[in-house]
């Protein structure tokens, strides 16, 4: 069965792994880092792929329930498969279910992974850019008002990086903010269903012509 994946780049390292461990060639496109931050622009652009998708069997989105952007696509001449999550968190932190998810999702805090901390460097929120800008005083004044009350951080362990460069990368912010850091584990089972070709009650399977509907995220998860 031929099929098309298109992942938010958050989850390439995690994806390609699993791909790789299960012998699945399946081709990979990475969406538009930029769009995550635009739910409508997402929404469109992924209505575009879909639309353009010729000659497979399956369409499968990774960006999950990432601000709405999926509610109400039109699934194209095949079927679309979406994760029943409601962001990459959800599918790196799963393990048999995305009810796995929930239970290492009981604190609040800000989530982190290799490819979002390299996404943060490009960001406003780069420590040393903000230093560059505004002095170090400066710099942790305005972390601490962005974090506000969010000063946990979550380094999530997927096992396809090195930990201690990413927590040194951390580190400068954690401080300014009297923040603190917790490893969890990433399992990532949404992925290696994916990868295994694993389509269960995790995922939302919408026929040609139907259209993605409200709702499809995680039932009965809160």
């Amino acid at each position: 069965m031929k099929q098309l994946i298109f992942t938010c780049p958050t989850l390439k390292g995690e994806l390609l792994e699993a791909l790789d461990a299960a012998g699945n060639e399946s081709p990979v496109l990475l969406l538009p880092q930029r769009l995550h931050s635009y739910p409508d622009e997402l929404h469109d652009y992924l209505q575009d792929c879909i639309d353009r998708a010729a000659h497979v069997d399956r369409v499968i989105l990774l960006p999950s329930g990432c601000g709405g952007s999926t509610v109400g696509l039109r699934a194209g001449s095949a079927p679309l498969v979406i994760p029943r999550s409601r962001d990459c968190i959800d599918i790196l932190l799963s393990d048999r279910s995305l009810a796995d998810a929930k239970k290492n999702r009981d604190g609040k805090g800000v989530f982190m992974t290799k490819d979002w901390a390299e996404f943060q460097k490009r960001s406003s929120l780069d420590y040393d850019t903000l230093v560059g800008q505004k002095g170090e005083d400066g710099a942790r004044a305005f972390l601490k008002k962005v974090y506000g009350p969010f000063n946990h951080f979550y380094l999530i362990d997927t096992g396809c990086y090195e930990l201690e460069p990413v927590q040194a990368y951390l580190q400068p912010t954690l401080d300014a903010i009297d923040g603190s850091l917790t490893v969890l584990p990433g399992p990532c089972g949404i992925l290696k269903k994916v990868a295994a070709g694993l389509f269960d009650d995790d995922f939302c399977v919408t026929a040609p012509g139907d259209t993605v509907p409200k709702g499809f995220s995680m039932p009965n998860f809160d």
